[in-house]
């Protein structure tokens, strides 16, 4: 259920980042792991230079509240994950990353239940 529930996670928050996007995803504990990178293609003389790597954590307690709700809870659940990474990510990110010039550095984000429960 896990492997299903983070393929899940991947499939709402990706049509926030680019088509070509990197998404790797893991397990840290209970917690979900959602790695996320691209090439930037806007430098001839660096042609492999990447994004800024995007790292997102949904909680083991998010992950029980949500697995705890019923089917339309559930959507309001995703709503506000969707809507989080959109505000998070979809304005300022890309123009952060060619800024910043650093593939090493990573944007951390942590989803916890409190975050994402509508009220």
């Amino acid at each position: 259920m896990t492997e299903d529930l983070l393929d899940h996670w991947v499939k709402l928050i990706s049509p926030f980042f680019p088509t070509h996007a990197w998404i790797v995803t893991r397990y840290s504990g209970d917690n979900h792991i959602i790695e996320i990178d691209w090439k930037l293609n806007d430098d001839p003389r660096r042609p492999h230079r990447r994004s800024r790597k995007i790292q997102i954590t949904i909680s083991s307690g998010a992950i029980v509240d949500y697995l705890d709700k019923n089917k339309e809870d559930r959507r309001l659940f995703e709503i506000s994950l969707r809507k989080l990474i959109h505000e998070r990510f979809n304005h300022s990110h890309s123009v952060q990353q060619i800024d910043t010039g650093s593939s090493q550095s990573m944007d951390r984000m942590l989803v916890t239940k409190d975050m994402i429960n509508p009220l």
